[in-house]
């Protein structure tokens, strides 16, 4: 049963939500070999790091096929085309104006976004936006900006971002004139020592689907898969569309384990967001020195794809990083059994159980369900274990009701647990927002939680692949009046205010409590937070795999106008050992009563 239970997991689509002047141009990879035969125990048929010779001509193969983008019923078709008898499909450069315009409008159907002009001069296929260029070096393999993060951002917000303004959330959240944009440098993305070719044959410029997919469509959460038979391109597979990709009659080679390889390196070289902090110089060298590259080029691909769930789980190791989706091509009993023993891996595991235990004393506490708002003599409990998503199906302007007690959506709480504690005659003295069995989840939602204590609230987010820098200070309305004043959040209203927190609160869940810790108005109660300071970045392989790692978009908090991630979690301010301590609020409220 066990078996069974975990290989539906890994089957299943997850995502766990632990839920300008600009500089001279800079390559990105410049202190990057690409990949390359160190393990000198390798046999010559395993090594792809040999240098082979560019063709002067190509013969190129055109093929039509199925697409679908985000959702099977939305089928187009998309021209492929294949270089000299190989299987590694390509796209013309022509095409991916329009496919950014779909993928940002597939989530943003109001907004008109992407105007993009194509050129072409010589070698190079460029497309503009405005004075922001992606150019397309055929000769020298090299896809350049001048700005990568101006490309890409949408209109009107910050340079990196992260507080998604929804069309029925907008009027929730005032952009303050104290924020900041830095931009970073400009970049250069060399494909050449990854042996990953593009190519310019007569009036045509080709690129690879999965780079294509890498460098441009994983900017918003999506990504492009290939089955042999069709194109599916989104932020993850629904039933139907898992259906269609499960299908597919593409096979398993050298050719193709060689690619996905030089891929999966150079993807990984360029957006992990924790590079640095993990020791690592190149992923080619991290995976030839742990034994992982004979794997990758596996001439099995249930071998090759459990390596990356070992890089993923035994190497990367932190949360952010998951493996969502099996590749077609892959015998899934065999991977299943492979990778059991694994499971989530040393620091997934350890997650895991602390959240069970906390899960554990809290229902002792309240076998019935904890509620989301809660009061116990002088003090008001707030409590939710992810930052939800904003629903399109909810209206966030009008006045909350009973209803909104509840953890349904962090928003709504919020509005609610406001009302509540300044009402009237109120005798809230303290209140406690736990976060202790908080996973993350929304960032724009985190913004709106960490304002609602704090007056204003500022996430500040580091682009670890350009440098870009941006400090994002927004204030709020939750009292629905349509001002944003003193009277829309609990601060400066003489109020106690607490943060229960625990090594399970992750992303987002950390985010705050960081945020609390900085600001020196909130006081931080139990134990130091589980950390994750990265964006999730989902990916794909050009087999197909679907994973997640940490991204290049860093969660920081400035000090004296410097950024410092949060990775490493937040220390409290009171140490509470005993986890059962936590959620008996009668006796916690005393021990709050007696810190005042």
């Amino acid at each position: 049963m066990k078996k069974r239970i975990f290989a539906m997991m890994i089957v299943c689509l997850t995502i766990i939500c632990f839920v300008g002047c600009q500089s001279s141009a800079t390559n990105v990879n410049a202190e990057v070999t690409g990949p390359s035969d160190v393990n000198q125990e390798m046999s010559e048929a395993d090594s792809i790091g040999t240098t082979t010779v560019t063709p002067q001509s190509y013969s190129v193969e055109e093929k039509s096929v199925p697409l679908y983008i985000g959702k099977a019923d939305n089928k187009q078709e998309i021209g492929l085309l294949f270089i000299n008898d190989g299987i590694i499909p390509y796209i013309s450069v022509a095409d991916i104006s329009g496919l950014l315009k779909q993928i940002y409008d597939f989530d943003n159907p109001a907004e008109e976004f992407y105007k993009l002009d194509y050129n072409t001069d010589g070698d190079h296929a460029v497309i503009s936006r405005g004075v922001y260029n992606a150019d397309f070096d055929c000769a020298n393999d090299t896809i350049s900006f001048a700005d990568y993060d101006a490309f890409f951002k949408m209109e009107g917000s910050l340079l990196v971002d992260m507080v998604s303004r929804t069309a029925n959330t907008d009027r929730l959240f005032l952009q303050s004139a104290l924020s900041t944009d830095r931009y970073g440098r400009s970049i250069e993305f060399d494909l050449k020592p990854y042996e990953i070719d593009l190519v310019k044959d007569g009036d045509g410029y080709y690129v690879p689907l999965q780079t294509v997919s890498d460098v441009f469509f994983s900017f918003y959460g999506s990504f492009a898969l290939y089955n042999g038979d069709c194109v599916i391109i989104g932020a993850g597979l629904d039933e139907k569309l898992k259906e269609i990709f499960n299908s597919g009659s593409g096979k398993w080679n050298k050719e193709l384990a060689e690619f996905s390889y030089n891929e999966t390196c150079f993807v990984l070289d360029s957006e992990y967001g924790l590079k640095e902090q993990h020791g690592i110089d190149s992923f080619d060298t991290l995976l030839s020195d742990t034994g992982l590259k004979r794997e990758f080029l596996s001439e099995d691909s249930s071998v090759a794809e459990g390596a990356l769930y070992k890089l993923i789980y035994l190497y990367l190791g932190d949360l952010h990083s998951q493996f969502n989706g099996i590749s077609y091509l892959t015998d899934r009993d065999k991977f299943v059994d492979m990778v059991a023993p694994i499971g989530m891996g040393l620091a997934g595991t350890s997650w895991e159980s602390d959240k069970a235990d906390l899960l554990a004393a809290r229902e002792e506490c309240y076998p019935d369900g904890v509620p989301a708002y809660e009061e116990i003599q002088n003090t008001a409990y707030i409590t939710f274990d992810q930052f939800t998503d904003r629903s399109p199906e909810i209206d966030y302007y009008a006045q909350p009701t009973e209803a909104d007690n509840s953890d349904a959506d962090t928003v709504r709480l919020m509005q609610y647990s406001c009302q509540q504690i300044l009402r009237e005659d109120s005798p809230i003295e303290n209140v406690v927002m736990d976060l202790s069995i908080n996973g993350g989840g929304d960032t724009g939602t985190a913004e709106y939680v960490m304002a609602t204590f704090l007056g204003q609230a500022d996430l500040s987010t580091k682009d670890t692949l350009t440098g870009a820098m941006t400090d994002a200070v927004y204030t709020i309305d939750t009292n629905l009046d349509g001002k944003f004043d003193e009277s829309d959040t609990l601060a400066g209203k003489g109020l106690h205010l607490y943060c229960l927190e625990s090594p399970v609160s992750f992303s987002c869940g950390n985010l705050a409590p960081n945020a609390f810790k900085a600001s020196h108005k909130v006081t931080l109660l139990g134990q130091e937070s589980g950390g994750g300071s990265c964006a999730i970045h989902p990916l794909c392989t050009a087999a197909g795999s679907q994973y997640q790692v940490s991204g290049y978009r860093m969660f920081s908090i400035m000090k004296n106008g410097s950024f410092y991630d949060v990775d490493r979690g937040a220390q409290p301010d009171y140490f509470i050992g005993d986890i059962n301590k936590f959620y008996d609020r009668r006796k916690l409220t005393e021990y709050i009563n007696n810190l005042n």
